[in-house]
């Protein structure tokens, strides 16, 4: 394998993970502060992650840092939210051309680095909390963002069918939190539980590419190795509870197009199981779901599987005209029994196997992918499985482990967003 890894704890809680690669041209380095959250901590966490992007007590305003970061050969430092499992990874990082490419032999890297690290560990303060003028800007930023997922009517629907898919649970938390918590967060709140989250998160650092950045690394260390932590381990696996029976929620907008997302839940834990049934059934163009649903049927104007393997639960979306509402559901649940009674041919079962193993093989194309990659790895599936490993796992799934995924699966949630009568795509 042409890249090298380490991995290695520098403190309670606290991993770096190094990916070197020469035929990177780029460096990435990025922090994850994982939590367990409720509704007031993901609201918080979300809000200071974007704080912590925007400034620092040396750059103390977005134009001068963003000025900096131009200089260094036009760097740039991102932040983000995921979930992973129950959990939330609140995420800042940071990316830069190898040294090599510096025309004046400038460490582009550590120099970077340091404006990360400092962005984290020395913010701009003001009476010795953040900076209220920035903390205003990104808060009603942020508002202003979670009101606008309803202008994209499908990843809204996913996001309203998850919150009843995992209700009670920590995943079926808001990623960016709540309107109605945010607008009560104040600053001196926010930076309280910003001391929080570097107290009590799980922190997952990767250092990622094509340069050498053994300084970095130990630039990184020296920063976290003395941070103060009272941490507590956290899982990441856990299956959702099948409800008795369905959760069915309709909700009414001004849409041309439906959208009906379907949630089944399975207690079966292999993770290449479940993601190359959830391919053969609606997540390539020769699945289950496009050939029949779709083009065959003309039920909907589209219809797809994604699996979320952490919590057992696959999500079916689709785009349906209101009228075919009960016709594409039951068809849905038709095509389920077909691949639960091994209604699929070899052929099927290889097409997807050589589309998985193809993507797998992408996350060796970049040095942020690989980050991704052995992060999911290392900390939500704990175990050391490269890509290549990966390939021979999905590669020995048999056509029997396909109808096993089939039979566990059984029907949680029904959500409808509903609208008039007029169909349409959308």
């Amino acid at each position: 394998m042409a890249n090298s890894k380490k991995r290695e704890q520098i403190s309670d809680g606290v991993y770096v993970t190094t990916i070197h690669d020469k035929k990177f041209n780029v460096n990435t380095i990025g922090i994850r502060f994982i939590s367990m959250v409720d509704e007031k901590k993901a609201s918080a966490y979300s809000l200071v992650t974007r704080v912590l992007q925007m400034s620092n007590s040396k750059y103390t305003s977005r134009t001068k840092l963003t000025k900096e970061l131009a200089r260094l050969y036009g760097a740039g430092i991102s932040q983000g939210v995921f979930r992973l499992g129950d959990c939330q990874a609140f995420y800042l990082g940071a990316n830069c051309v190898c040294d090599r490419y510096a025309l004046e032999n400038e460490e582009i890297t550590n120099s970077v680095t340091e404006i990360l690290l400092d962005c984290i560990f020395s913010p701009s303060l003001e009476n010795g909390i953040f900076n209220k003028s920035n903390f205003e800007i990104i808060k009603r930023e942020l508002i202003e963002n979670i009101n606008n997922k309803i202008n994209d009517k499908r990843g809204y629907a996913i996001d309203k069918a998850l919150e009843t898919v995992f209700k009670n649970e920590p995943a079926g938390i808001p990623l960016d939190g709540t309107v109605e918590v945010l607008e009560k967060l104040t600053c001196e709140e926010a930076y309280e539980e910003y001391k929080e989250m570097l107290k009590t998160s799980r922190i997952e650092i990767t250092v990622s590419g094509g340069g050498e950045f053994e300084k970095t690394v130990e630039l990184i260390k020296s920063r976290f190795i003395d941070l103060e932590r009272d941490f507590t381990s956290i899982g990441f696996i856990s299956s959702s509870p099948v409800k008795e029976k369905p959760a069915e929620v309709n909700e009414r907008f001004d849409v041309l197009q439906c959208k009906m997302v379907l949630a089944f839940k399975t207690e079966i834990k292999d993770h290449e199981q479940l993601k190359l049934f959830s391919l053969m059934f609606g997540g390539l163009p020769s699945s289950k779901l496009f050939m029949n649903v779709r083009e065959k049927l003309s039920l909907c104007y589209y219809c797809s599987a994604n699996n979320i393997s952490e919590k057992g639960v696959m999500l079916i979306d689709s785009g349906v005209e209101s009228s075919n509402l009960n016709k594409a559901k039951d068809e849905i649940l038709i095509q389920l029994d077909e691949m639960a009674n091994g209604s699929f041919s070899d052929e099927e079962l290889e097409n997807a196997k050589t589309a998985v193993c193809s993507s797998l093989r992408s996350y060796n194309d970049t040095a942020s992918g690989l980050a991704t990659w052995w992060l999911t790895q290392l900390c939500v599936l704990n175990r050391d499985f490269s890509p290549e490993d990966a390939i021979k796992k999905f590669k020995s799934i048999t056509r029997e482990d396909i109808i096993e995924a089939a039979k566990s699966y059984k029907l949680d949630t029904i959500y409808i967003m509903s609208g008039n009568d007029k169909g349409g795509a959308e």
